[in-house]
């Protein structure tokens, strides 16, 4: 590949995580005991969210509340949906990494 030119790499980390396919949900996040910290109602329906401490943050994430880096290692929240058509774990699949200002304030 010539220097310069985008291949299915982006700056040497591997593909873009929506180039890969998605990691299977752990089910026990979605049982009483898992690591929910529970169910919240918002405008558009419920959601499970879970909190993740700054030392459990090992990745890069975009915001889909502002559209910027939630920077590896800074806490945050991570949502999805409670109450899809498609069932918990199709929901699972699609959770989002928000910040956690942009959660509270969205």
């Amino acid at each position: 590949m010539a220097k310069g030119s985008r291949g299915s790499r982006r700056g040497g980390r591997g593909p873009s995580k929506w180039q890969r396919e998605a990691r299977p949900l752990n089910p026990g996040l979605l049982s009483a005991g898992g690591f929910s910290a529970g169910t919240v109602s918002r405008r558009d329906g419920e959601y499970h969210v879970r909190r993740i401490a700054a030392a459990g943050a090992a990745k890069e994430y975009i915001c889909p509340g502002c559209h910027l880096a939630i920077p590896a290692g800074t806490a945050h929240v991570v949502a999805w949906r409670a109450d899809s058509l498609f069932g918990d774990e199709h929901a699972a699949a699609e959770r989002r990494h928000w910040h956690s200002h942009c959660w509270r304030i969205s």
